[in-house]
């Protein structure tokens, strides 16, 4: 199984029934600035994913996407793509390279050579450009550290100064819980699920629904409650920093919910 399907018609199929009978939530603030996407492949995730990107798209059309990958460790610097375009079966989208210069050029970042995308960022892509057709991208992964806080600080910096519209959207799956991942604090069982859902996933999207990068940091270190939160901290920065107040739970679930089993993860959509 990939992440999305291989040929446009076929994604443009799935993202359609993702969103069939979706209607935007009625307490919505009358601006948005970006969000938080679960990364785990579309048959999983990608219902939330699309319900995300198709609410931001609904408020207005950005002229950069700024999609913050993760999976880094504390000890690792903000890694730029450096890809000049991104290849989807709906077509290419292009790098935003004023974008890129100016923040790489602010920050200390590594430069992530083009042998092969993280799936924090892969599986956005073809989402991204059916939605967004004629926004350009930047790409960067956040590291689990202050470092994301600096960098999405930096991101609205630039954004401002320079007159770029820019939405910011942070990809992280939840809770990994169960003996593929190494993690069964409550033991397997219904009881873990609900454990997940109501306590440990909870505590992390609480702090994320009110932009305390953080907080939220230090909730998934101490209790393995997202597997990308600096992505999540830098998106919470960016879009506070450009005038959110908050973030709105679009919907909240587990891959327990969709294919039962003792190891599954949780999956939050949020709009700031």
């Amino acid at each position: 199984m990939g992440w999305y399907p291989p040929d446009g018609k076929a994604c443009k199929r799935e993202i359609d029934s993702f969103l069939e009978g979706w209607a935007l939530p009625p307490d919505l603030p009358k601006e948005v600035w970006g969000g938080v996407v679960p990364h785990a492949g579309w048959y999983f995730s990608g219902k939330l994913a699309a319900r995300v990107f198709h609410t931001l798209k609904s408020m207005k059309k950005p002229e950069v996407v700024v999609l913050f990958g993760g999976h880094l460790g504390p000890g690792d610097l903000p890694r730029m793509m450096v890809e000049d375009i991104f290849e989807t079966p709906f077509g290419d989208i292009e790098t935003h390279h004023d974008l890129q210069r100016a923040l790489s050029a602010r920050l200390e970042m590594n430069r992530e050579a083009p042998t092969g995308v993280d799936n924090t960022v892969e599986v956005q892509l073809a989402m991204v450009k059916y939605l967004f057709p004629d926004s350009k991208l930047l790409a960067v992964r956040a590291p689990f550290s202050s470092k994301a806080v600096a960098l999405g600080e930096e991101v609205a910096s630039v954004s401002i100064e320079k007159g770029i519209s820019v939405f910011a959207v942070g990809s992280t799956d939840l809770t990994h819980y169960g003996p593929n991942y190494g993690f069964v604090k409550k033991g397997p069982g219904p009881g873990s699920v609900e454990w997940v859902k109501k306590e440990n996933d909870r505590g992390f999207i609480d702090l994320a629904l009110k932009m305390e990068a953080g907080g939220l940091l230090a909730h998934a270190l101490h209790n393995d409650s997202a597997c990308s939160a600096g992505a999540v901290a830098a998106a919470a920065t960016t879009c506070k920093a450009l005038g959110s107040q908050k973030g709105t739970l679009l919907d909240y679930y587990t891959s327990y919910d969709i294919m039962p089993d003792d190891s599954f993860v949780g999956y939050a959509g949020i709009v700031y």
